[in-house]
């Protein structure tokens, strides 16, 4: 047979398969429509975990965005080494053995010639603590930080006003919320004057709102839906802060290198720390690139989940054409007796069953498309 002839024949067994493939679907479509489901779901799941972590690492760029390359952090200890999963590692135990940050450095920083601004902070996100204003209550990040975080992190008020250096220094309940967690518990009332109850379980404090903050969009925006800050003192003073929790972020003067602040800052750390010439560190000043390197640590083992449920997607899909297949064949052994006894190669019968199940994967892998291509 010339080569014309076996692509012409390859065609019409390929069609024939497919006309099938159609004429099964038409017959079960319970069975076909179930089959169809699964690889629909497999694909929907790689779609929508892909992007999943597509977002979070856009999101976590832009995060860095407003800081820019300048702006760092100084730790008790380098939490850019730790692993994400798995045992601790030589010098991993830095958390629990070095001793932890004194928030009035931040002040001995910021006289630091070129150095802008520098401010303590505790990040209580996820914690389980929540506001509440009469009836209502909202679960919420909590931030206890300086009164300079405001020329650090960016954004704006957009009623009241953050809270002074002397209302930190006499660790004064205030507080300042995001526009969210106001319309949640005052609705349309005005909150500038009004208290607010900050607690979780037997911790329990009751502070006056002095403003609004419109959180920048690129501020962990989207990883936290209502914030509440207050001055570092007076959260440590209300709440049960644990020091080790504590850091600093540090913004240089526009024109400062990044090097000469880093360095300058950790010779002050020292001496502040009272390390002598030859002593190792015993905490850590952390760059936007070792930010991104943990972040990136991260979203491996993220990755490394995406694959994990997506395989388990697609595999059960993938049961499912072969199960469907298994029982086509079986209700269909006349048919292939007959073909085989009208001279009907094995081949060609073996061909228009892999056709009708690519068939049959394709419709479901296009519509796990289609509906993925529509949620993100």
């Amino acid at each position: 047979m010339s080569g014309r002839g076996r692509g012409m024949g390859f065609i019409a067994t390929v069609t024939e398969g497919i006309a099938v493939a159609f004429d099964s679907l038409g017959a079960n479509k319970v069975r076909s429509g179930l089959t169809i489901l699964g690889v629909t779901i497999g694909v929907l799941v790689v779609m929508v975990m892909a992007a999943v972590i597509t977002g979070i690492n856009r999101s976590f760029s832009e995060l860095m965005a407003p800081e820019g390359v300048t702006t760092f952090w100084v730790a008790h200890f380098d939490f850019s080494s730790m692993q994400i999963s798995g045992p601790l590692e030589e010098g991993e135990d830095a958390f629990f053995k070095n001793p932890p940050l004194e928030p009035e450095w931040t002040k001995e920083l910021g006289r630091i010639e070129g150095i802008r601004s520098a401010a303590p902070i505790v990040d209580l996100a996820g914690s389980g603590y929540e506001a509440s204003s009469g009836g209502d209550r909202v679960e919420i990040g909590l931030y206890g930080v300086g009164a300079d975080y405001i020329e650090i992190s960016g954004g704006d008020i957009i009623a009241g006003r953050w809270f002074t250096q002397s209302e930190a220094d006499r660790r004064a309940a205030v507080t300042v919320i995001d526009s969210a967690t106001a319309v949640e518990l005052f609705g349309t009332r005005d909150p500038i004057g009004r208290d607010i109850r900050v607690s979780r379980g037997s911790e329990n404090a009751r502070v006056r709102v002095v403003g609004i903050y419109r959180v920048p969009a690129n501020l962990f925006a989207g990883l936290v839906s209502h914030y509440v800050w207050m001055p570092f003192a007076t959260a440590d003073k209300l709440l049960r802060v644990w020091d080790r929790q504590i850091s600093f972020v540090v913004r240089p003067e526009p024109e400062t290198e990044l090097q000469t602040a880093l360095d300058a800052t950790r010779a002050r750390m020292r001496q502040l720390r009272g390390l002598q010439i030859g002593e190792e560190d015993d905490f850590a000043i952390m760059t936007p690139d070792q930010m991104m390197a943990l972040w990136g640590q991260l979203t491996n083992v993220l990755f490394a989940a995406m694959v994990g449920l997506s395989s388990i997607g697609l595999m059960v899909g993938g049961v499912g054409v072969i199960g469907i297949m298994m029982i086509s064949v079986t209700e269909r052994t006349r048919e292939i007796g007959l073909r085989k006894a009208m001279g009907g190669r094995r081949r060609d019968i073996m061909w228009q069953f892999l056709v009708e199940a690519a068939t049959l994967t394709l419709l479901g892998g296009a519509t796990g498309m289609v509906l993925g291509g529509g949620l993100v």
